[in-house]
């Protein structure tokens, strides 16, 4: 089954933090590139496996259906949820940060 992916405002100001962090302050445009493909790359396995991963562990987020999925080049990570035929990516964080409190 393929999901038309809908990315929520709040989900595009974090990919925009996370980049103008890696070049404003790390000075380093390459790894901004890399970590824009890994997400598009990241939408379309979306486009065919949204309905297959499982909810999250935790149990706040998966009692409000969020599912994630890792990004395959990087410490990064997509939280999501499904309506439908829909994918509403809700948010992208670092692997490290504490999500739950920032949806």
């Amino acid at each position: 089954m393929d999901y038309k992916i809908v990315v929520t405002e709040q989900a595009e100001k974090h990919l925009d933090k996370i980049v103008n962090y890696i070049i404003e302050q790390l000075k380093n445009n390459a790894a901004a590139i890399s970590i824009l493909v890994d997400v598009e790359e990241t939408y379309n396995r979306l486009e065919k496996i949204a309905g297959t991963l499982q909810l999250c562990n935790d149990p706040y987020l998966a009692e409000k259906g969020y599912r994630k999925i890792i990004l395959e080049n990087h410490d990064y990570l997509m939280l999501y949820q499904i309506g439908g035929y829909h994918v509403y990516v809700n948010g992208i964080f670092h692997m490290s940060e504490n999500y739950r409190d920032k949806l």
